[in-house]
C-alpha cells in the first residue's frame, strides 16, 4: 500500500491557511473553534425549533421573538464581563466555564415544564454562550498576529458549520422525536468540547500586562481614550446596525419561509442550514479578502450583496428563486470575521479582552431589541414589512462601513 506523502496534502492547501498550523497553534485554533460551533450553534438551533416550541408551549410570534431577544440579551450582557475575567484569570478557565454554564442552560430547557423554567434555561444558556465570544476572538488575535483576518474567517466559517449542520439535525430530531431531543443532543457534545479546552488551551494567551490587571483610577480613563477613537466608533456602529439585521434575520427566517412562503418545518430549516452552508465560503474568502485586498472594500462588497438580497425576499417566491436567494443572503456572514478583525487591530493591545468586550456587549446588547420588535410586526401580519425594515437597516450599515478608515 503506498505511503501517504503529507507534505504534498499540506501544498494543496492555500498558503494563507497553511500558516495557520505552523507553530503548534492548529490544535488551539481546532479546540476553540470547536467551542465557538457548539457557542454560536445552540443559539441557532433556537430559531430552528421555533414553531415546534410555539405549539409546545403555547407562544405567539411577540413571546417568540421575546425569546429570541432574552437569548441575545444575555449573550450581549456577557461579553463585558467575558473579556474582562480573561484578562484577570486567563483566556482558558473563561472559555470552559462559559461551555460549562451553557451546557446548564441546555439542560434546564430540555427538562422544562412550562414556559418560566424555559425562560430561565434559555438565561443560562445565553450567558454561558456570551463569555465565550470576545474571549475566542482575543486568544486568536493574540497567537495570530500576522493573519488575525485569515484566523477569524477559518473560526467563524467552522462555526457556521455547526449553523449548517445543527439546525437540520435539531428540526429533524423536532418533527420525528420532540423539540428537546433536538436540543439535548448537544449535551454531550459540549461536555467533550469542555474537557479538550482544559486540555489544550494554554491558560493565558494574552501578555502580563493589561489595561485591567490591576484596577487603578486610571482604567476607565484609558477605557474612554481607546473606544472614542474615530475608528473603533465607526466599527461599532457598522456591527450595531449588521447585528440587528443578523439577530432578527437568522432569529426568524425559518418561521418566516413557513409562515410567508408555505414551506414546510424540516424545509425550511434546511433553508435555513442552506444560508449558513454557503457562509463557510464566503467567511474564509472574506478573512483572506480583508488580509489581502482591505478590510473597508470587503465590508463594503458583503454587506452590498446581503442588502440587495434583504430587498427582494419578500417579493420572490417558489423553491429555486429562495434557494437562490439563501445563498445571496449569506453574505452578511462574510461581514464578521472582518469586522472583528478589523476593531481587534485598531483597538489597543492594553485593553483589548476588556474594551473590546465593552463594545460587543453594547452593539450585542442594542440589536437584541430586534427579534421582539419583528415579532411583534409578526402577529400583525406584517412579516414583509419587518424583514424590508431589516433591509433598510443594512443599507444604513453599508454606509457607515463606507466611511471606515482603513486600520
Amino acid at each position: 500500500m503506498p505511503s501517504i506523502d503529507s507534505s504534498r496534502i499540506r501544498s494543496t492547501v492555500p498558503e494563507p491557511f497553511r500558516s495557520l498550523w505552523s507553530d503548534g497553534r492548529g490544535a488551539i485554533l481546532l479546540t476553540v473553534s470547536t467551542g465557538w460551533l457548539i457557542s454560536i450553534g445552540v443559539r441557532l438551533v433556537y430559531p430552528a425549533l421555533l414553531p415546534s416550541i410555539r405549539a409546545d408551549l403555547g407562544l405567539d410570534l411577540t413571546a417568540a421573538g421575546l425569546v429570541i431577544t432574552v437569548l441575545w440579551a444575555c449573550y450581549a450582557i456577557m461579553q463585558f464581563p467575558g473579556g474582562f475575567l480573561a484578562d484577570r484569570i486567563g483566556e482558558r478557565a473563561v472559555l470552559v466555564s462559559s461551555t460549562v454554564l451553557a451546557s446548564a442552560g441546555i439542560g434546564i430547557v430540555v427538562l422544562s415544564s412550562g414556559q418560566l423554567s424555559f425562560f430561565f434555561g434559555t438565561v443560562a444558556v445565553g450567558f454561558g454562550a456570551g463569555l465565550y465570544a470576545t474571549t475566542r476572538i482575543t486568544v486568536l488575535s493574540d497567537i495570530y498576529p500576522e493573519r488575525s483576518g485569515t484566523a477569524m474567517g477559518f473560526i467563524q466559517a467552522f462555526g457556521n458549520v455547526g449553523t449548517t449542520v445543527l439546525p437540520p439535525v435539531a428540526g429533524f430530531l423536532a418533527v420525528a422525536v420532540s423539540w428537546r431531543l433536538g436540543l439535548g443532543f448537544l449535551l454531550p457534545i459540549a461536555a467533550v468540547v469542555a474537557a479538550t479546552l482544559w486540555l489544550v488551551v494554554p491558560v493565558r494567551t494574552s501578555g502580563e500586562e493589561r489595561a485591567v490587571e490591576s484596577l487603578t483610577w486610571d482604567t476607565p480613563t484609558k477605557l474612554v481614550s481607546g473606544l472614542t477613537d474615530r475608528s473603533v466608533l465607526f466599527a461599532t456602529a457598522s456591527m450595531c446596525l449588521v447585528s440587528i439585521v443578523y439577530q432578527s434575520f437568522t432569529g426568524f427566517y425559518p418561521t418566516y419561509l413557513v409562515l410567508e412562503k408555505g414551506f414546510d418545518e424540516e424545509l425550511a430549516t434546511l433553508l435555513y442550514g442552506t444560508f449558513f452552508a454557503t457562509g463557510i465560503l464566503l467567511q474564509l474568502a472574506s478573512g483572506s479578502s480583508g488580509d489581502l485586498f482591505g478590510m473597508r472594500r470587503t465590508l463594503v462588497a458583503s454587506l452590498g450583496v446581503a442588502t440587495i438580497a434583504l430587498f427582494a425576499l419578500p417579493f420572490v417566491d417558489g423553491l429555486f428563486a429562495i434557494v437562490l436567494l439563501s445563498g445571496l443572503l449569506s453574505a452578511q456572514l462574510a461581514y464578521w470575521p472582518v469586522a472583528n478583525a478589523y476593531i481587534a487591530d485598531v483597538m489597543s493591545s492594553e485593553m483589548q479582552g476588556t474594551g473590546y468586550g465593552l463594545v460587543r456587549t453594547t452593539y450585542l446588547l442594542l440589536a437584541s431589541t430586534g427579534p421582539v420588535v419583528v415579532g411583534r410586526l409578526g402577529d400583525a401580519g406584517m412579516l414583509d414589512v419587518a424583514f424590508l425594515s431589516l433591509a433598510t437597516i443594512a443599507c444604513l450599515a453599508l454606509v457607515t462601513c463606507w466611511s471606515l478608515p482603513e486600520p
